[in-house]
């Protein structure tokens, strides 16, 4: 996770190195063409950062940030130097001119300062050459898709539990929309692995949902929210054929009107990621909720409260983890197959490894599924023992779907977010003091900044 600390520093020490008050001093003592390299060698570096690569990358970047963090000491003292001159200016010119003489002194301050960024931005080069060395900017790795595509086919019933109540109620708040004459857009948010789809799925299979609506549409959303493509891919759902138009949204929205008419329909968006208000209300709410007949709905899946937020014109459902009773019947049916009989020691056994997965649909399926092939009573304890994300036959698949909340997370949050691996395993954290050593994190070199300007 070595980007995850890294971003936050080549960020502020990108912004130091643009800064107007750097820029002044470095000009003063001679060194702003070191200034200006190392400000030009951020942006490349901070645009490697990015993508997720190799582990010669990992360990460059490991590297990388040692070197980072010794930029922003360098610059934190040009920083302080320019608050200093600025705060002379108006001094008697017998202090200005003590001033070269004491500690203090700009020309002393010159030839250290001079050194040390030439030596900052020596380490630098050699990194980036060791980077091409290696091959890593020329031959970069293509970016995974770290989504998956869904569809609107729905799961065995019989794998499905906890989740009738809901969607009974989510069905009939659907019809409840029949005489309303604009479009209802319903989220259903709530974290990742907890079955968000599923209810989706459950409830836009159902037969009477079927009926009710004259026109019936799935589109899989994920990381693109853009309208030409979103609007293109309703077009091709609503006709069943592939659309030729070209990327122009005027085109595409006459197309839209066109087929979708006064057609009362129902059009999920499952596994949306945008949170930017903008693209919602400016983009594609103007072209999807201008069309249909009364009673058409919108049913937004999504993690994000925000997301939900910014789409939703009734109230968003939160889905919540299965009840113990239904955490036991999906491990159940999972675990105890394949020649696993349902004897009590394993039965008790698998209670606690039910506790640990908390009502999470998906780590649930996916440690069944991984007892079913366990028989003996040994190998049962030796998984209740362990944390669930240590067994590697799940850990890829329930990480695989978690990563995904926390590659959206700002490099800011995601360094709040490793921050909290220094507390023990199952152990309390205060939210105030949490929230304190967060807040050191973060304003301890603008503190120090304030500090050194106070005295």
């Amino acid at each position: 996770m070595a980007e995850t600390l890294l971003l936050p520093v080549v960020h502020a020490a990108a912004g130091k190195a643009a800064d107007a008050l750097v820029q002044r001093v470095t000009s003063m003592c001679g060194v702003d063409d070191d200034r200006h390299k190392l400000e030009r060698q951020y942006k490349l570096a901070d645009a490697e950062m990015k993508s997720e690569t190799n582990q010669y990358i990992k360990r460059w970047m490991k590297d990388f940030r040692t070197v980072a963090y010794e930029a922003n000491d360098v610059l934190d003292d040009f920083q302080y130097e320019a608050l200093r001159h600025e705060a002379q200016i108006g001094k008697s010119k017998i202090r200005k001119v003590l001033c070269h003489f004491t500690s203090y002194s700009p020309l002393l301050f010159r030839l250290v300062m001079g050194r040390k960024l030439s030596n900052v931005l020596k380490k630098i080069n050699e990194l980036v050459e060791e980077m091409n060395k290696f091959g890593l900017v020329e031959r970069m790795e293509p970016p995974q898709l770290l989504y998956r595509q869904t569809h609107s086919a729905l799961d065995d019933p019989a794998d499905i539990f906890g989740r009738d109540d809901e969607k009974e109620s989510l069905v009939k708040l659907l019809f409840r929309q029949r005489d309303q004459s604009k479009v209802q857009v319903l989220p259903i948010f709530g974290m990742g692995g907890l079955g968000k789809t599923t209810l989706a799925k459950m409830v836009y299979n159902d037969g009477r949902v079927q009926q009710h609506f004259q026109l019936n549409m799935w589109h899989c959303v994920s990381e693109n929210f853009e309208a030409v493509d979103l609007v293109k891919s309703v077009i091709e759902l609503a006709t069943v054929k592939q659309c030729n138009l070209p990327n122009t949204i005027e085109l595409l929205r006459g197309r839209l009107q066109e087929v979708i008419g006064h057609k009362r329909f129902l059009l999920v968006l499952d596994d949306v990621w945008n949170e930017e208000k903008r693209k919602w209300e400016d983009g594609l709410k103007p072209l999807l909720c201008s069309l249909g007949g009364p009673g058409s709905v919108i049913l937004v899946t999504c993690r994000s409260q925000q997301v939900a937020s910014i789409m939703a014109t009734l109230k968003p459902h939160e889905l919540a983890c299965l009840s113990e009773d239904d955490s036991w019947e999906l491990f159940s049916r999972k675990a105890f197959c394949n020649g696993v009989e349902e004897h009590q020691e394993l039965v008790s056994i698998g209670r606690g490894i039910v506790k640990k997965c908390r009502g999470l649909p998906l780590a649930l399926k996916t440690i069944g599924g991984l007892m079913s092939s366990k028989q003996r009573v040994h190998e049962w304890k030796a998984i209740e023992e362990r944390s669930i994300g240590d067994n590697a036959c799940s850990k890829d698949e329930i990480i695989s779907v978690l990563k995904l909340s926390y590659r959206h997370l700002s490099s800011e949050m995601k360094q709040c977010f490793a921050f909290c691996s220094v507390h023990a395993k199952d152990s309390e954290m205060e939210k105030d003091m949490l929230i304190q050593l967060q807040m050191v994190l973060f304003k301890k070199r603008e503190q120090w900044i304030c500090h050194r300007k106070e005295n």
